[in-house]
């Protein structure tokens, strides 16, 4: 697995390109714990209202939409603390802030 230094507009943007491709990312949660999660963009199976949108998919707020692999459900990463993202065999340290 190679490591590499990404900032954090790019890693925003590898994550959001994913385009259903599973990956793993770390991000603080905002109850400052540590998260890491093994998950996929674009499922739509199991969403309980087909026709109404999440938070998350508001521009205006840091956070991100994704399905969790492991617990089987939708969960929401934090952009802003997003501590690493693993796709497609590589690790990417986020580094920099989000503005």
């Amino acid at each position: 697995m190679q490591n590499k230094s990404l900032s954090r507009v790019k890693a925003i943007e590898l994550v959001k390109s994913t385009k259903g491709r599973y990956f793993s990312a770390a991000f603080m949660k905002k109850d400052g714990s540590y998260r890491k999660i093994v998950s996929r963009t674009g499922v739509k199976k199991f969403r309980r209202t087909p026709d109404k949108k999440s938070f998350a998919h508001n521009s205006d707020n840091p956070y991100f939409l994704v399905y969790d692999i492991k617990k089987n459900g939708y969960r929401v990463i934090n952009l802003e603390t997003l501590l690493w993202v693993k796709f497609g065999g590589t690790r990417y340290d986020v580094i920099g802030s989000a503005n």
